[in-house]
């Protein structure tokens, strides 16, 4: 079947195979907070829309993220995303180490807090991250 755009920005793709029941989503150039939050709850209405299970989120053009994105990533975002269908989300992650750090504490934030309800995973490299999910 194929990957289908569901949304595109200047700054965001989100792209979903139906047939085997996968979501792509890829941050296109680093972005502000009120961006992140756009792409994030386009995101989420992709997924009730689609009741996709297993996404493959691309972080690797995100650049620094303000406190105020890491505050509603951590809190709002993941607690939107649990009241979904999905079950596995493979974030490919930036090569930079602060960029890296930083996403990697805002799930660690979320799940520590108890807001995310499936597995979320990170990755250097597409491929490992499209291994992870069984595609």
């Amino acid at each position: 079947m194929g990957f289908e755009i569901k949304y595109e920005s200047g700054f965001y793709r989100i792209e979903v195979d139906a047939g085997s029941g996968l979501l792509s989503a890829k941050w296109l150039r680093p972005v502000s907070a009120d961006e992140i939050i756009r792409g994030g709850t386009k995101l989420y209405e992709v997924l009730q829309e689609t009741q996709v299970e297993r996404v493959v989120a691309n972080a690797q053009a995100l650049g620094a993220l303000t406190s105020e994105a890491k505050e509603w990533m951590s809190t709002r975002f993941y607690e939107l995303l649990s009241g979904t269908s999905l079950k596995k989300m493979a974030r490919v992650l930036p090569d930079t180490v602060f960029h890296r750090i930083a996403l990697e504490s805002v799930v660690t934030r979320a799940e520590a807090l108890g807001i995310t309800k499936f597995l979320v995973k990170n990755f250097s490299r597409q491929q490992e991250a499209l291994l992870w999910l069984d595609f």
